[in-house]
């Protein structure tokens, strides 16, 4: 197996792995999102395994023997507890497939037991291999529903550390309703009462789903199993917001694994071969700790309350429709302040939607009033994230909760004519363990299972590289005001004015705060209104990449960050010479080709096959060395530019094309430092031996300056546009 050595190196997490490929769209955008345009369905599955086959080979952590400490009971009693209960359902599952009795007292029901029995002593006799993987199903539901009626009689006995009963789903090898591509899951195992009867339960989404169950037919499939199980599991992420880690299974033939799916690391159990005592006895060990283990230990976040009447809404002045069926009322700690502020969640405007990485979630919501109700307060935007770190959390300096309390009180009593992230809660998520409110971090995840986290070094042994994982925290943050996507501009004028204004933020905030952002893309971008017919206003937001910066020197130390198809050239090929805003100012550039290219509007959206013959899909698919030479050749000369990018651009665009032109001339085209590549012939000679993207860092000012005359120029020509 090969071991990650440093997961992210301050880049989005589709962008980092390897190959430079792009995932299937967000579950958060639009139709027609960045990462699938100019990609057929078919290519984007063939992303997706590429993908996956990524993620089992170079982050997955195999016969992890500690695994089963991450979930058990809370207390040293309900530990215990477990542990007898799961000699007790052993010795009861031995009995039942021998034909022996059943212990005097033991308060089971040999009849109840018997129909499940059935099934999994025909899963003891496959073998390693089946012809079809479709009874396994049948065989783990019996498995289950067997351990869920020894505990349901376990609690009957008055057994007070019983939590939960793990059901498997009524219907298997279904594809979720809420699910938004094709695939099937095989199983779903779902969490209920300790009142509810043993039985194979409704279960038809994500959203409802505790964990996911992937089968195949033979042991020799357990990767393919494995590259299953993360694709699908990404949708409990993406589905369940208040979802810190995910537990899953796999059943190949007779062996079955567990996992757990943490931000950096997906780690996986040793085998439990069926056949075997053992292996059914450690099977019955999971079952048992998931039943028996809070919430929490399960993967959810216990500061995150679920709501989900929709019936109670009493939104005035609102359309229910735009109220999510699945909310929460959310605990939101400020570290300044240290009081805990709840608001209730309206409708959620992006989920995480990857196995690795930030997992960040931004929610619209309201102050809580004592009621789940939605009401017509003040809106807000809560973000929650796990951003990593290499400082103790509230030490980091490149917090994003402390460079927002910077822009507040820089701009709190000098208010600029644009708008900007207004900070009003920003704090860490807090969990009590142990009875102490502890940070919610990785390091606090590993400490259950008594294990220590280690930072990861230039170089691991493979015995224990599994506990080499970056640090990371859990960072919640309310803001104001709310914005909506890019893609909500109704015409090329408006898209104009949205970016003029969001790049009028980024000026203000590096020149009178010194954050240099990072992540100039279409996600970073919103739009906001004041009401339906109004002139939109653009707000810069996402400040997870931003540094603080030397306010002369405003530059960063090279370090590759952004997001795909938009970082700059040196960010990309993370060249050894700082980071400055001409970076940032690139990439405004990339997100406007990309827009006029692909269409703002469905109207005049381009189709996926015209999408994939485009010059700029090569922006985001190949290496980053392969990506950096085609934007090298498209952005050396104006007639480059030109044909290889502007003549794509929707044809019913008129100011979209003189916009990138005069950008691209003030970044590429100047008598500075012209050029994007060394030497390059035609109609453009540059020194062979200094780069134009190092060379220009000497001219930064004088560019920049250009650059805001662009923005001025084309605000003021959008708007009589309008």
């Amino acid at each position: 197996m090969k071991t990650r050595r440093k997961l992210e190196a301050n880049m989005t997490q589709k962008a980092t792995v390897k190959p430079f490929v792009t995932p299937r769209t967000s579950r958060s955008s639009k139709p027609g999102a960045v990462c699938s345009y100019g990609k057929s369905e078919k290519g984007q599955n063939e992303d997706e395994v590429q993908y996956a086959w990524n993620l089992v080979n170079n982050y997955t952590h195999r016969d992890i023997y500690r695994l089963l400490d991450f979930a058990k009971p809370a207390t040293t009693a309900g530990q215990e507890a477990a542990a007898h209960n799961v000699d007790f359902i052993s010795d009861a599952m031995v009995r039942i497939l021998t034909k022996k009795r059943l212990p005097n007292g033991s308060g089971l029901d040999r009849r109840l037991l018997q129909k499940f029995a059935n099934g999994i002593d025909e899963w003891m006799k496959v073998g390693s291999s089946l012809p079809s993987e479709k009874p396994l199903y049948g065989y783990f539901s019996n498995f289950a529903l067997f351990v869920a009626q020894c505990l349901k009689s376990v609690a009957a006995g008055n057994n007070p550390h019983v939590a939960h009963l793990i059901l498997p789903a009524d219907r298997s090898d279904f594809k979720p309703d809420d699910s938004n591509d094709s695939r099937r899951i095989d199983v779903g195992l779902a969490l209920r009462g300790i009142g509810a009867s043993v039985e194979c339960v409704s279960l038809g989404s994500y959203a409802d789903t505790l964990c996911v169950v992937e089968a195949k037919h033979s042991r020799n499939l357990d990767e393919n199993a494995l590259m299953q199980l993360f694709l699908y599991s990404a949708n409990l992420y993406a589905r369940q917001g208040n979802r810190r880690y995910l537990w899953g299974l796999t059943i190949c033939a007779d062996e079955v694994y567990a996992c757990m799916m943490l931000n950096d690391g997906l780690f996986v159990s040793p085998a439990m071969r069926i056949s075997e005592l053992d292996g059914r006895k450690m099977l019955i060990s999971w079952l048992v700790r998931w039943s028996m283990c809070p919430d929490d230990l399960l993967g959810y976040d216990p500061t995150m309350h679920r709501v989900t009447v929709h019936s109670d809404l009493d939104v005035a002045g609102s359309d229910n429709d735009d109220v999510d069926d699945i909310r929460y009322r959310i605990d939101c700690y400020d570290d300044e302040s240290m009081e805990t502020i709840k608001y209730v969640t309206k409708r959620t405007i992006m989920s995480a939607d990857d196995i690795l990485g930030r997992h960040t979630r931004c929610f619209v919501a309201t102050r809580y009033s004592g009621s789940d109700a939605y009401s017509s307060a003040t809106e807000v935007v809560i973000k929650d994230a796990w951003p990593p770190t290499n400082y103790p959390p509230l030490e980091d300096p490149r917090d994003e909760i402390k460079l927002l309390r910077k822009i507040h009180d820089t701009f709190k009593n000098n208010a600029p004519d644009h708008i900007y992230p207004e900070l009003i809660v920003g704090g860490h998520v807090r969990l009590d363990q142990e009875a102490v409110s502890a940070i919610d971090t990785t390091d606090a995840i590993f400490k259950v299972a008594g294990v220590n986290r280690i930072d990861p070094p230039s170089d691991s042994d493979a015995e224990s590289a599994w506990k080499y994982q970056p640090l990371r925290a859990h960072r919640r943050i309310v803001m104001s005001p709310v914005g909506h996507s890019i893609k909500t501009v109704q015409n090329e004028a408006e898209l104009i004015i949205v970016l003029v204004e969001a790049m009028q933020c980024y000026s203000s905030v590096l020149d009178g705060c010194g954050v240099l952002h990072r992540d100039i893309s279409t996600n970073n971008i919103l739009v906001v209104r004041d009401g339906k017919d109004t002139i939109p206003r653009g707000l810069l937001i996402d400040f997870d990449f931003a540094v603080k910066v030397d306010t002369h020197e405003r530059s960063a130390r090279p370090e590759r960050s952004g997001t795909l198809p938009y970082m700059s050239i040196a960010n990309i090929l993370n060249l050894d010479t700082p980071r400055t805003a001409l970076d940032d100012w690139e990439s405004l550039l990339y997100v406007v080709c990309w827009l006029a290219t692909v269409g703002i509007t469905s109207s005049h959206r381009a189709s996926d096959a015209e999408l994939e013959k485009k010059p700029i899909k090569q922006w985001r698919i190949g290496s980053p060395e392969e990506i950096a030479k085609a934007k090298r050749l498209h952005m050396h000369s104006g007639d480059t530019f030109k044909f290889g990018v502007v003549d794509e651009f929707c044809e019913q665009y008129e100011l979209l094309p003189r916009f990138a032109i005069a950008l691209h001339n003030a970044l590429f085209d100047n008598d500075k430092c012209p050029g994007a590549h060394l030497g390059l012939g035609g109609n453009r000679t540059t020194d062979s031996s200094i780069d134009p993207l190092v060379k220009r860092g000497a001219h930064i000012e004088a560019i920049v300056a250009n650059l805001k005359k662009v923005l001025d120029k084309f605000k003021l020509e959008a708007l009589a546009a309008l």
